[in-house]
């Protein structure tokens, strides 16, 4: 080994070793199995040009609420784009931890002019160096808990878009028993008409109630075909085979929760309020590497050629903070390290609301649906059955039992609307909550 190798060998040697003890930092499966243990929901990285059916899909029973969940998050487009900021995170952080390289200026000889070579390195890099590590590494964790909650978030759109096409069905279905319950009452007052017990207005009454019942069927039929279109997007199938067969969401247990309990679970598990207060770290280390960057040093080893021999010697730069402190880059660290900080404030107000609002809003929800289903369904339904009786024992016209039937039916629509309510509302909170819920 020459000399010259003999003395690099130890300094290649460092800067490998550094550059191999560079953390990883958090990766895609580290995202997948946060997200499974709050939800129960496991996905893996896919191509781009690839759709993947989960070995949990099954599609002889229809597509339920929980795989339509498990096929968004293994295919959504917009939700794996997202996902490659991570790689992005651990790239800087690669970068992070990675030594320059020296630089080597030389003169050539020409004419009395001897040959001079410098070899220039920076030495501040080795106090720079863990400062840039630690604070890459720290939006690498950010950025790994913010994808998190785009995932919490993409359950949440999924479930919701779910409930709509859920109640969509409900309305199409319950349009067209009003079309035929319309259409019966028209011909009804047209007869009653011709028998000389209906007026003209009457009859044009009936005729619209029937036209209008007609065209609410035809909405219904393409709110439908919207609502399945919306989930298909989010299911990341828009282009791709696409089963029919969607069953009904299931209603959500009627459990009830603790409002403030539930606030303290969002403040210890919400993924985005963590990322928040990771931001007010990094900002913090950002800092503290401002103010170290004033200072840089440069190790130098000069050699210049004199009658005949090479004389070599080493020598040193240091900038000297006289003028520059680098204020204006402790200044800017220092207002990010505030708006982190009022960001964080701001995400656990927020969290605040987004719990105390989807709480209300089902206790509301699992409010109303009660009312419907036990308070004024049952007495509509004794109604029609005495409206009947009534009519068969000639005591009322067969006009007023399709008029009670048609309050039945405006019944049973509020009523899956009240479920549909339900519904979003369960999906909302869960997502506030950032996982599960438990029952109090």
């Amino acid at each position: 080994m020459t000399p010259f190798a003999s003395s690099r060998f130890p300094i290649t040697l460092l800067a490998l070793s550094l550059t191999a003890c560079t953390p990883q930092g958090k990766g895609l499966s580290d995202v997948a199995n946060d997200l499974e243990q709050r939800t129960g929901q496991h996905f893996a990285e896919t191509g781009a040009d690839e759709t993947a059916w989960p070995a949990n899909i099954s599609l002889n029973d229809g597509l339920s609420d929980d795989e339509l969940v498990s096929l968004a998050l293994w295919n959504n487009p917009a939700f794996h784009a997202t996902l490659a900021d991570l790689g992005l995170s651990r790239a800087d952080l690669v970068q992070a931890g990675m030594l320059p390289n020296p630089t080597l200026s030389m003169l050539m000889p020409f004419g009395a002019k001897p040959l001079e070579m410098t070899l220039i390195y920076p030495l501040e890099i080795f106090w720079l160096r863990p400062q840039r590590i630690e604070t890459a590494k720290l939006d690498v964790e950010q950025t790994a808990h913010r994808l998190v909650q785009t995932g919490l978030d993409l359950i949440r759109d999924v479930r919701v878009a779910h409930a709509e096409l859920t109640l969509a069905k409900e309305r199409l279905k319950l349009a067209h028993s009003s079309v035929t319950l319309n259409q019966n009452i028209a011909e009804l007052t047209h007869a009653r008409l011709r028998a000389g017990d209906a007026s003209e207005l009457e009859v044009t009454n009936a005729q619209v109630d029937s036209l209008q019942a007609q065209e609410q069927q035809g909405r219904f039929r393409h709110d439908c075909e919207i609502a399945k279109e919306r989930l298909r997007n989010l299911a990341g199938l828009s282009l791709e085979q696409w089963p029919e067969n969607i069953s009904a969401e299931k209603l959500p247990d009627s459990n009830k929760f603790d409002a403030e309990k539930l606030l303290t679970e969002a403040l210890n598990a919400r993924p985005d309020l963590r990322a928040a207060e990771i931001n007010v770290e990094s900002a913090a280390e950002r800092i503290g590497l401002a103010k170290a960057e004033v200072f840089k040093l440069t190790a130098s080893l000069n050699a210049k050629q004199v009658n005949g021999p090479l004389l070599a010697g080493p020598g040193l730069d240091v900038t000297l903070p006289i003028v520059n402190q680098n204020q204006g880059g402790i200044a800017q660290a220092q207002a990010r390290f505030d708006k982190a900080a009022r960001q964080y404030v701001a995400t656990r107000q927020r969290i605040a609301l987004d719990v105390r609002e989807a709480h209300a809003r089902l206790q509301q929800a699992s409010e109303s649906l009660k009312q419907w289903q036990q308070t004024i369904l049952p007495p509509l339904r004794i109604a029609i059955q005495d409206a009947e009786n009534a009519y068969a024992a000639g005591n009322v016209t067969y006009l007023f039992v399709l008029e009670t039937q048609r309050r039945w039916l405006d019944a049973q629509l509020k009523t899956a609307q009240a479920a549909a309510d339900l519904r979003r509302a369960r999906a909302e909170l869960e997502r506030s909550v950032g996982q599960r819920l438990k029952p109090a």
